[in-house]
């Protein structure tokens, strides 16, 4: 019909579909989104919680690349706030058994030291923990998560309880150095960001240094603790506490004991000294300690022992050291006479020490009686060129302190015997062989089945005879002969 307009047909709208991620108007639905990523990020927390056979390299190749492409994303979620936010700390607690189930495991029984070196000849090559590069990057997760500001303590010290302690320093056994490095700085971030379980930790780290001193005597991660502990200990408030002060008497001064000390004893003499710097009074308890543990038959140790007596001696007060004078010149004494000679050496270095002379020239009637003989005799007959040149400086500067007092010291002395490392004269040898030669005589007459034994000190005998270990050489290599 004419003046009639025709209609358009109105275009009508698609069905929408529930379980689309968009809106109407093409936006993602937030919710759905949120519900996704958290499923993924699970997944994600679930791929790396899974354990394979890391010693076999062609086992599960694809299942190991997944979960280390898993570790890998879990890191970088740590770098966007966002996804920290809404996803890692909502669910903590899965990400805390992750970790929990991937370092919480027994120690491998990793060779890191030449063992067969003294038997090769040759340097043998260090074995690897296989599953250790599957664990560098959990570490480095951790580690980047304790330090996160969005991750606050009232969140994360939920988790850190004392079993969790404990079992975190039992990690400190392992022999990977790497990962010792990444406890020690984990373990550090928490006690300096968790400030309620701080005592809590440092219990924890005395009880496992307790089972060091009277138990174990071998344990990889003490280095590592003492260096956490000088930073606790030079953040100590002064006067220092009770607890503290048993802390330094139970715990630091009997670490010296330790056979395996050497490992951890700069370490060691640094927590030392810092207490030292907070207490001065605290000298004389270490002084007693160290002359008590003083080591036996091993030169390595024993230098360090002087190294550390040497230094805290600069501490001390000259008027609070009377009752160690006996022990501690005698102790020094027979460093100088002893037979290694870098032991000698640096007990020699005391003399060269004011504060050390200080108490020679206070303590004079005391040292003097002591000192004055071995020096001048071992200035006489000591074997070693170098160090009787040495000696002989000593007993000049001895005699030009109190002449007197050095003649006196000498003349008191006079019968005494050679008990120190000095030359043998050959008629001392002969007598001592004709003594044995009568003994042997007499007890002969007395009893007609009497065998002389087969003594080491024999002139005619070698030492090496008598030397268990020259001994399994020569059987090995007889054995090897046949």
């Amino acid at each position: 019909m004419k003046g009639t307009k025709q209609k358009q047909p109105v275009p009508t709208k698609a069905p929408s579909k529930t379980t689309t991620t968009t809106t109407a108007s093409g936006q993602r639905n937030p919710a759905t989104a949120n519900r996704n990523s958290k499923e993924a990020f699970v997944k994600k927390l679930q791929i790396c919680m899974k354990h394979y056979d890391y010693k076999d390299e062609t086992k599960d190749v694809r299942g190991k690349t997944e979960r280390l492409n898993a570790i890998n994303e879990l890191q970088q979620m740590l770098s966007d706030q966002k996804n920290v936010a809404t996803l890692i700390i909502p669910n903590l607690d899965e990400v805390m058994q992750m970790i929990e189930k991937n370092i919480f495991r027994p120690l491998p029984n990793v060779n890191k030291k030449n063992l067969a070196f003294s038997e090769t000849g040759m340097d043998q090559e260090e074995e690897v923990d296989p599953a250790w590069p599957h664990l560098q990057g959990i570490y480095e997760f951790f580690l980047q998560l304790v330090i996160n500001e969005a991750v606050d303590v009232k969140s994360l010290k939920v988790y850190v309880t004392p079993q969790f302690v404990q079992e975190f320093l039992e990690l400190f056994d392992s022999e990977e150095s790497v990962e010792r490095d990444y406890l020690k700085n984990i373990l550090h971030k928490l006690y300096a960001k968790l400030v309620p379980r701080r005592k809590m930790i440092r219990k924890a780290i005395n009880e496992c240094f307790y089972s060091l001193i009277h138990e174990t005597h071998k344990f990889n991660g003490a280095a590592e603790l003492l260096d956490i502990l000088a930073s606790i200990i030079s953040g100590f408030a002064v006067p220092l506490r009770d607890e503290h002060v048993i802390f330094f008497k139970n715990v630091i001064i009997p670490l010296h004991k330790v056979q395996t000390c050497s490992q951890f004893y700069e370490q060691l003499l640094r927590c030392s000294m810092l207490f030292l710097t907070k207490d001065r009074t605290l000298a004389i308890p270490l002084l007693e300690g160290l002359l008590k543990y003083w080591p036996f038959a091993n030169c390595i140790k024993e230098t360090l022992f002087l190294t550390e007596l040497q230094e805290v001696l600069e501490v001390c007060e000259v008027d609070k050291v009377e009752h160690l004078i006996p022990k501690l010149f005698k102790r020094i004494v027979r460093c100088i006479g002893g037979i290694h000679l870098q032991v000698a050496d640096r007990a020699m270095c005391f003399f060269e020490n004011d504060y050390f002379l200080n108490i020679l020239k206070t303590y004079k009637d005391k040292t003097f009686p002591m000192l004055v003989p071995v020096i001048v005799d071992l200035a006489d007959n000591h074997w070693h060129k170098i160090l009787q040149e040495s000696l002989i400086a000593l007993k000049t500067i001895l005699k030009e302190i109190d002449p007197f007092a050095f003649e006196e010291a000498l003349r008191m002395n006079a019968n005494q015997k050679k008990q120190f490392a000095v030359k043998q004269d050959e008629d001392d040898r002969k007598n001592f062989d004709k003594k044995w030669e009568r003994l042997n005589n007499k007890l002969k007459q007395q009893d007609g089945s009497y065998a002389e034994p087969e003594y080491p000190f024999k002139q005619s005998n070698l030492i090496r005879d008598f030397n268990e270990l020259y001994q399994k050489i020569y059987d090995k290599e007889k054995y090897i002969n046949l």
